[in-house]
């Protein structure tokens, strides 16, 4: 209840000040501009009003967890992107209006939001530079219909995050447009001189969308990685620790995190969380009891990523409901090792049927109210199931 309020008088703090310096910016563009009292008047309250808009499009995003990308909590973030973007559509009348890298701010802004707060963020900025240009229609059909064709492709990408594609698709639909709209209507004689200008547009939105893609692949979808590389090394200080108070917590880990990597990929989950997950979800023996305190204490203390405190959580904590599908993958992958080890350690010669065993886990975990809140689907419970079955060869290895 207390992380809720903060958050949420973080978010009115930043967006109050972001449609604070909005208005500044569409009032001080117009003064720059020449325009009239009563243009200053309306180009600030049309820009908040657009403001306002966007702020409850990203709020209503977050609250309904659609966002695509890491972007929850990250107002400080997107306020500047945004008003960067004001910015920006203040100076680019200056230039030729086949010059304008539209395409960039919309991307941009989709992405560090979601589609649809992107596309209304980004139509408030193109509405501010058309104005300013002299309120051409075509000028905002261009750059609107590229901008959303932007937004779009790049909507789709997962955390592999490979963006040539979209990049292709959306300069090739700028393209288009940028002929549709400014080359076949110039008066004169077409030549080489009037491709120049969206030449170079076309070259600069490509360079400023890799470097920017770039930059929020290695700040947003990867920052992870190398934290998550580190702690699911089996040598990782804290594994290495578990192993020296119990070599039997210890192997109970190394095969539950095995497992749980196995199925998350296969379900295209995010298995480093998973895996991670599955490593320490005995951890807080280190410090007595495996309460979610101790393990909450040690997250902070090792720096876990967000994600795997948050299926630790759901895991380890009595008063948490299971809610995402990496928590399920791994309840299922610890519960059916502690089976197999259970029955090993009663007759290790023993010959187990791993099909019928897992199909009873399945079954008692089913029949309980554990899952009543979770994510996962029936098709990908039955899949689930399918590659525990198909793993048993490895199953002898836990004798």
């Amino acid at each position: 209840m207390e992380k809720n309020k903060r958050q949420t008088l973080k978010r009115i703090a930043v967006f109050g000040l972001m449609f604070i310096l909005a208005g500044m910016i569409a009032l001080a563009g117009t003064i720059l501009h020449k325009g009239e009292m009563e243009e200053m008047l309306r180009n600030t309250v049309m820009v908040m009003t657009g403001t306002g808009m966007v702020i409850f499009s990203f709020a209503m995003e977050e609250i309904n967890q659609r966002f695509i990308y890491r972007n929850e909590g990250k107002y400080g973030r997107f306020s500047l992107m945004y008003l960067g973007g004001l910015l920006a559509a203040v100076f680019l009348p200056y230039l030729p209006v086949t010059g304008w890298p539209f395409l960039v701010i919309f991307v941009l802004l989709g992405v560090f939001s979601d589609t649809a707060t992107g596309l209304m963020a980004g139509s408030v900025c193109l509405l501010l530079s058309v104005h300013f240009a002299g309120g051409d229609f075509a000028i905002f059909w261009l750059y609107f219909i590229s901008g959303v064709a932007g937004c779009l492709v790049f909507s789709t990408l997962d955390d592999d995050f490979r963006v040539m594609l979209p990049l292709f698709i959306s300069l090739a639909i700028l393209t288009l447009c940028l002929t549709a709209n400014e080359i076949l209507f110039t008066p004169m004689k077409l030549s080489a001189a009037q491709f120049l200008i969206p030449v170079i547009n076309l070259g600069v939105c490509c360079i400023l969308l890799l470097i920017s893609l770039k930059m929020f692949s290695t700040a947003v979808i990867h920052r992870n990685r190398e934290k998550y590389m580190e702690i699911n090394d089996p040598e990782f200080p804290l594994l290495v620790q578990l192993k020296e108070m119990s070599k039997e917590e210890y192997y109970h880990a190394v095969h539950t995190a095995y497992l749980s990597d196995r199925i998350a990929r296969r379900l295209e989950l995010d298995d480093a969380a998973a895996k991670a997950c599955a490593y320490y979800h005995r951890i807080g023996k280190l410090r007595g009891e495996n309460t979610w305190e101790n393990v909450s204490s040690i997250c902070n203390e090792y720096h876990f990523p967000s994600n795997t405190k948050k299926i630790l959580k759901e895991y380890v904590d009595e008063s948490e409901k299971v809610v995402s599908k990496e928590t399920i993958v791994v309840l299922f992958a610890d519960c059916i090792v502690s089976s197999i080890l259970y029955l090993f350690e009663k007759d290790p010669m023993a010959q187990l049927d791993y099909a019928q065993l897992i199909e009873t886990v399945f079954q008692k975990k089913l029949e309980t109210d554990e899952l009543w809140w979770n994510e996962i689907s029936l098709s990908q419970i039955r899949e689930m199931k399918k590659i525990f079955i198909e793993e048993k060869l490895y199953y002898d290895f836990l004798r």
